[in-house]
């Protein structure tokens, strides 16, 4: 059973990190595109919309890289970080619905005639959160912690 656990937390860091980098990587290519799409949003104020845009997709490549390195530690930041772009990815996009806005999120295209995504983000982002969340707790509370010692510091 334990082993069976390690490979789903295992195969969430690796989906989680596959997602966070395929974000990212359309988002350095295109930033412009990426701003007009943060801009759509109407949450930002026009000043803060090119740094957001630019400075946003290097912080997904982060959490993707922590996800992937070894350590407890950096998949419990990696897995945090992510689970509070999430949150405030979901949020953002939520706002953007109950005040009418017809938009795509902009998380993974960013064309123009992409459809709005609807619901369907909203739930996506909540499976996609409770992955973050499942890894941070394992990385966490991870109970096969040794306590520091001078030999194992």
């Amino acid at each position: 059973m334990r082993r069976a656990l390690r490979i789903v937390l295992l195969l969430a860091r690796l989906a989680l990190a596959g997602v966070f980098l395929w974000a990212a990587w359309g988002k350095i290519a295109a930033p412009d595109a990426f701003a007009l799409a943060v801009y759509r949003y109407r949450i930002l104020p026009s000043w803060a919309v090119n740094a957001f845009a630019l400075w946003l997709p290097w912080i997904e490549v982060l959490a993707a890289l922590a996800l992937l390195a070894p350590g407890r530690r950096w998949r419990a930041a990696g897995a945090a970080l992510a689970a509070g772009m999430l949150a405030a990815f979901t949020a953002a996009y939520a706002a953007a619905l109950a005040r009418g806005l017809s938009i795509a999120c902009g998380c993974f295209t960013l064309r123009a005639d992409a459809a709005a995504g609807g619901w369907t983000t909203l739930a996506r982002n909540a499976a996609l959160f409770a992955l973050a969340a499942a890894v941070f707790a394992d990385a966490f509370f991870d109970r096969r912690r040794r306590t520091p010692s001078p030999e194992n510091p």
